[in-house]
């Protein structure tokens, strides 16, 4: 065995001491979290994937892409409530209550989403009227029943009422998640979402220098706010 490997060997030796000596400390260290059980804070929710004819991975080309969640004050108590997208299951909104322990507010709230594959969520205030508003994203089938995405206007008591149509987002593209942000500085939220496209990517019959038309049913979106109204301006933003 030459010097050079034998060093090598023994430089091996030493780091993997230290490595197992560090490791040894950090295991016997103050841990930084704590797993609670639902029992102790109420919050059940799983978003259960099962194949099915209509949604399985052959058919449904985002059926592992998971479910959004949203946390954010949507009662004005100081406290972070949480709201989970399902995509099999029905959406969750959860209070919280203090101390990690939270209540199922979903059926009062009225935003449970029920039989629709549902992807990300934001709560914003979109109404600007200092209570959070819950934007839910939707995908699946682009023939299902309700398949628009929704918009959860808060009603200031523990309830929402659903206006997405009314506000003019009530897209039905396969959107994944929607951000919220005033890009035009008028003191409002404005909507940037991001959807996939229905028609496959062979469908586009794309072809070398030709400029990519625009899917209307597809791809990303911005939508300015208007005052009570969401206008598209995707186009003449670029």
């Amino acid at each position: 065995m030459s010097g050079q490997t034998s060093a090598f060997r023994l430089v091996q030796f030493l780091l993997l001491a230290l490595l197992a000596g560090t490791c040894a400390r950090e295991e016997k260290g103050e841990a930084l979290f704590t797993l609670l059980p639902s029992s102790r804070t109420g919050v059940n929710f799983s978003n259960t994937l099962q194949h099915t004819e209509t949604y399985n991975a052959y058919t449904f080309r985002n059926f592992y892409n998971g479910a959004g969640v949203g946390i954010g004050d949507v009662n004005n108590d100081g406290l972070a409530d949480l709201y989970f997208c399902g995509n099999l299951e029905d959406n969750k909104l959860y209070l919280n209550r203090g101390d990690f322990r939270f209540e199922d507010a979903t059926e009062k709230a009225g935003v449970a989403c029920r039989g629709v594959w549902s992807t990300g969520v934001s709560l914003a205030d979109v109404n600007g009227d200092g209570w959070l508003d819950i934007y839910v994203c939707k995908s699946g089938d682009p023939s299902g029943a309700n398949r628009h995405n929704e918009l959860f206007i808060n009603n200031q008591d523990g309830t929402f009422t659903e206006q997405a149509k009314a506000w003019g987002i009530a897209d039905l593209g396969l959107s994944v998640h929607a951000a919220f942000f005033d890009y035009d500085r008028d003191g409002d939220l404005d909507c940037y979402l991001l959807n996939n496209s229905i028609r496959p990517v062979g469908g586009y019959d794309y072809r070398p220098g030709q400029r990519e038309i625009r899917d209307t049913t597809g791809g990303n979106k911005l939508y300015r706010n208007d005052g009570g109204r969401f206008t598209d301006v995707s186009a003449a933003a670029g």
